[in-house]
């Protein structure tokens, strides 16, 4: 089964859901532009802390690579001072690169893995300097090898910036990849320079190795200068156009051309370095203007996007504060209505209709106006109000069937109790007419035959008494002075088919009221007749009572095969809290009429497991159903016939064995008291002392007459032909 969960939850989390994506939604827009803000807040940063001194650095490198070239192409002393000059400029330069580079600010700044990575490869390229200067002192660079070893620290340089800017689209990362472009430009026309240079001041054309190098070098120049040129604003685009439009410019593309014609043979050396160097001068200035404009764009921009960044975070705030609300209020509102609704519900199922029912029980008359108002369910939601006024119609509907089953079961109560009347009476008259034939008959077997049919009539009417118990109605037996306790069990026995096999001990010398005796004969007749069923005809059911702390205790034991633990605990329940009676559970009639005697009178019922196996119910009269017995003379009691009292007044009473002469007694000698009346004619063999048994068949007809008088005068007092007090 699914586990279970509240309106309240199911409605908070269908608004939280959408509510924490649309915060989450907002958390990141505003991270991002904030982020975006921040890193074009950054490039001045950079640009200060990296790119300025990485290009002051660059350019002196450059400025190094020509110088070096034009000592390994002369070899004179003038040209190896200004190497070492150079040298030790670059060395500034680097040394202050590093400076500012490995501030904790300039690294804060590279924000990202990527930009991290490739300021580390251009650290490592800063450091293959020496090793690269050392190489040329020693005499094992060649020109193309120069340019190469000269050129990485520029590469890596392009990449770093090329890493700050690669993952933005924002048009100021677009115009500084375009710059970073030129620049790199301008990076390789210095290494055409340094290249040209060397070859030249020698006074030999360029070798095939150098003359490949010279033309990559140049075809990518134009290539980056293009590219950049085509990316550029048109702010930043102009002194670029001026810069090709020079004639520094269309000097250099002349010189740089006839080079790659004829490898350097129809100009000297001096004619190359000075357009070189005119153009080289004019560009980098052009490229630090155009950078310094584009760092000092940076700012503003950045400014702006976080204005636009703090409004939309603002607004994104308001909205979703805004939603919240809104959820909150209309999600209360919502649980307010179905908790309503539930709560009505849970009153008309937990109290209005278990009270109804109760009242219905108890005759009450219903009015299903009354009892089923409209719902007190206010709400503005059509499906609340909808399923308010259907849930309406239901619990009307709900009262009226409950009211038609009221009425069904009291009209099918009374129908069951005018039946049951009738068949009392005409069993009452039976028991009468049996009484007069008895009176008539001298036949031993006749009146054997006769007084098992006034048993059997005897337990017809206990079954017809059951079914006025079980439709609502009571007995009509009552007695108008207490009963005997030992005469309250006989009673119970001669009710029972099996009566032969029930052991009745010696019972306390205390009296039932008169009101209550009837229904405790018919109690322990239930009780003793289900031990019979349910054990074995060859073992006996044993009755016993004593006194108990607050009454009187009756244990009915059997020695059949016994209930299980569960079986035992739902009976018990039962007999403690008895159930409306179903039409449909008729095979335990007689649990249900003992639940309902004991409940009317509160005696308590408890079976239980026996030492023989079988089961014991015990039977709890309370005191307020005892009164004192009359004292009177203890004598053999007597049991329906064919038992007998065998032995003394202080044994048991136990069951004659079959096939045995019947005893003759004193006539009304074992009477209960209240019970005796003066004597009608009888045949003169009843009366006078006891006979040795079996003498002869009148001795017999004398018993049966005798004991069959006794009934008849107590059914006489004690019953009111079946109708009900």
């Amino acid at each position: 089964m699914a586990s279970s969960r509240s309106i309240r939850f199911k409605i908070t989390a269908l608004l939280v859901i959408p509510l924490l994506s649309l915060a989450a939604l907002w958390v990141f827009g505003t991270s991002v532009t904030t982020r975006e803000s921040a890193s074009m807040l950054a490039v001045a940063s950079l640009y200060a802390n990296i790119g300025k001194p990485g290009d002051d650095l660059a350019i002196g490198m450059q400025r190094e690579h020509m110088l070096t070239s034009e000592w390994l192409g002369s070899r004179s002393p003038e040209r190896k001072a200004a190497v070492s000059r150079q040298r030790e400029v670059v060395d500034g330069l680097r040394d202050r690169f590093r400076e500012l580079a490995l501030t904790d600010s300039a690294q804060e700044d590279l924000s990202t893995p990527a930009m991290r990575t490739r300021f580390d490869e251009m650290l490592v390229m800063i450091g293959r300097l020496d090793a690269a200067r050392s190489a040329v002192d020693a005499g094992v660079l060649d020109q193309a090898a120069l340019t190469v070893e000269y050129g990485r620290f520029p590469d890596a340089m392009q990449r770093l910036i090329a890493a700050m800017t690669v993952a933005n689209d924002l048009p100021l990362y677009q115009q500084s990849r375009a710059v970073t472009a030129m620049g790199y430009s301008k990076d390789f026309l210095s290494r055409e320079r340094g290249l040209a240079a060397g070859v030249l001041i020698a006074g030999r054309p360029l070798s095939p190795d150098e003359y490949r190098a010279f033309a990559q070098l140049a075809t990518t120049r134009r290539f980056l200068f293009s590219q950049g040129m085509s990316d550029l604003e048109p702010a930043l685009r102009a002194p670029f156009e001026e810069l090709e439009r020079s004639q520094e410019y269309q000097r250099f593309l002349t010189l740089e051309e006839q080079i790659l014609a004829d490898q350097g043979r129809t100009f000297p050396h001096t004619v190359w370095r000075q357009a070189a160097d005119d153009i080289e001068a004019y560009y980098q200035s052009t490229l630090t203007r155009s950078s310094d404009a584009l760092a000092a764009s940076a700012e503003p921009a950045a400014l702006a996007t976080f204005v636009r960044a703090g409004l939309a975070g603002v607004l994104g705030l308001v909205a979703v504060i805004v939603s919240v609300v809104v959820a909150f209020r209309v999600g209360r509102g919502l649980t307010r209505e179905l908790g309503e609704l539930r709560d009505t519900a849970a009153e008309l199922a937990d109290v209005r209709l278990p009270r109804l029912i109760q009242r219905l029980r108890r005759g009450e008359e219903v009015d299903v106006d009354v009892e089923a108002p409209p719902l007190a369910v206010t709400g503005s939601t059509t499906e609340i109000r909808d399923l308010s006024a259907a849930f309406a119609g239901v619990r009307r509907t709900a009262v009226e069937a409950a009211v038609e089953q009221a009425t069904l079961r009291d009209a099918v109560g009374k129908a069951l109790r005018n039946l049951a009347r009738r068949s009392q009476t005409l069993l009452q008259r039976q028991l009468k007419l049996l009484d007069a034939m008895q009176r008539r008959i001298e036949d031993p077997e006749t009146l054997r035959e006769l007084f098992r049919a006034d048993h059997l009539t005897t337990r017809m009417r206990r079954q017809a008494e059951g079914l006025v118990i079980l439709s609502g109605g009571s007995p009509g037996r009552t007695f108008a002075r207490e009963v005997p306790l030992a005469d309250v069990v006989r009673a119970a026995v001669a009710e029972v088919e099996d009566y032969t096999r029930v052991h009745v001990f010696p019972m306390p010398e205390v009296a039932l009221k008169g009101d209550a005796a009837a229904d405790v004969i018919h109690l322990c007749a239930e009780l003793i007749e289900n031990a019979t069923v349910f054990s074995p005809p060859s073992t006996e059911v044993s009755v016993r009572a004593e006194p108990a702390a607050r009454g009187i205790a009756i244990e009915v034991e059997d020695r059949g095969l016994g209930m299980s633990p569960e079986q035992r605990d739902a009976v018990n329940e039962k007999l403690a809290r008895p159930p409306e009676f179903e039409a449909a559970g008729t095979e335990r009639l007689g649990l249900h009429v003992t639940a309902r005697l004991a409940a009317r009178h509160g005696i308590r019922i408890e079976l239980r497991g026996s030492p023989y196996g079988g089961t014991t119910a015990i039977v709890l009269l309370p005191d307020t159903l005892a009164a004192t017995a009359t004292p009177r003379e203890v004598t053999p009691a007597p049991v329906p016939w064919p038992a007998h009292q065998a032995a003394q007044p202080q044994q048991p009473v136990t069951t004659a064995t079959a096939g045995k002469p019947l005893p003759r007694r004193v006539r009304q000698a074992h009477l209960a008291p209240q019970l005796k009346n003066k004597p009608e004619a009888e045949p003169a063999a009843a009366e006078g002392p006891e006979q040795p048994a079996g003498t002869s068949p009148e001795h017999s007809r004398a018993l049966l007459n005798s004991m069959q008088a006794g009934w008849r005068r107590g059914r006489t007092e004690s019953e009111r032909d079946g109708e009900e007090v």
